[in-house]
């Protein structure tokens, strides 16, 4: 999979989270579902996965042992860098801290398997040639 199609395929995904994300939300309008720091931790999360996929691509493409320490340097970053965010949060903003953290994990599950499926391919398209 090439890096244009990631992209899109990428944006694409995180437009369906978004819309199932809203949409959830209207339909459940008695409950809280989503925490008032919802798309900030959207963008978070929607960033660092793109950067750690770019550096975990990169690595690939160089190849040899470079290629091993970007994919665990590119998870690795990603996740320390997107608790710090949920961490500041929750001490900042106490009042909703468990329905802050189940938004971010749901989100970074979400995105953690998607960016790992597609590096799963490029590995797979690699090892055929």
């Amino acid at each position: 999979m090439g890096l244009g199609r990631f992209i899109l395929y990428y944006h694409l995904f995180a437009l369906f989270v978004a819309l199932l994300a809203s949409a959830l939300q209207r339909l459940l309008d008695e409950s809280d579902l989503l925490s008032p720091h919802f798309w900030l931790l959207f963008v978070v999360v929607f960033t660092f996965t793109l950067a750690a996929y770019l550096m975990s691509d990169y690595g690939i493409r160089k190849g040899g042992e470079l290629s091993i320490y970007s994919l665990i340097g590119g998870l690795f970053i990603k996740l320390f860098a997107c608790l710090a965010v949920v961490a500041f949060l929750i001490i900042k903003f106490p009042e909703n801290k468990t329905l802050t953290a189940f938004n971010f994990f749901s989100l970074y599950l979400l995105f953690t398997l998607f960016e790992l499926i597609c590096l799963l391919r490029n590995l797979r398209d690699q090892n055929q040639t």
